[in-house]
């Protein structure tokens, strides 16, 4: 063999060599550019999938704040109908005492326990009608009651309040939900906090 023919083949097995190392070369970089990119695709979905857990979670989060400040609103808008209610209630006890006022105060006093009353606190307007039922020395005027009285006995011991004040206090727990019923009803919709605040 000669110098030409080993050189050639030389070249021949070179060319050769280097285009196999050229091929697995390109062959192992498709291979890498496909594991990357099925990597870059793994990353994104595990990615996206954490993207939208999380902004599931934050809109949890959102909604049930929103939800607790609404009936947070809610509560204060019943609580403010409650106090307007009963303030409205309260300045309609005098105009009670125009209808069969005077029955309605003997049905009063029939409602005390038998007892030996050291004091009878009334309505300025009332101490007369008081003075009838009971010994005139113990009615006392009391400004503070709009109607009925209170009855207190020697030590203090027992004191019985029946003025419309302390019936309209004990009953407003049942009246309340009736009134808020037919506001509701009157409004179509039950009180919600987007309408009040």
């Amino acid at each position: 063999m000669g110098l030409e023919k080993l050189i050639s083949s030389l070249k021949k097995n070179e060319q050769k060599q280097i285009d196999d190392i050229w091929q697995q070369a390109r062959a192992e970089a498709d291979s890498l550019r496909k594991q990357i990119a099925e990597e870059i695709d793994k990353i994104s979905e595990e990615h996206a999938g954490q993207l939208a857990s999380a902004c599931q979670k934050s809109a949890r989060g959102i909604f049930a704040e929103a939800e607790t400040e609404s009936r947070k609103r809610k509560l204060f808008s019943y609580q403010y109908l409650d106090e307007a209610l009963h303030a409205a209630a309260m300045k309609q006890l005098s105009k009670l005492r125009e209808v069969h006022y005077e029955n309605v105060f003997a049905q009063l006093v029939k409602e005390l326990p038998d007892g030996q009353w050291e004091k009878i606190l009334v309505n300025p307007s009332d101490t007369n009608l008081a003075a009838k039922l009971f010994n005139k020395n113990i009615v006392q005027p009391d400004k503070a009651i709009i109607a009925g009285l209170v009855a207190v006995n020697a030590d203090c011991k027992i004191v019985v309040d029946n003025t419309f004040e302390k019936r309209l206090e004990r009953k407003w727990p049942y009246i309340l939900p009736g009134l808020i019923k037919k506001i509701e009803e009157k409004y179509g919709e039950p009180l919600s906090a987007e309408k009040t605040g």
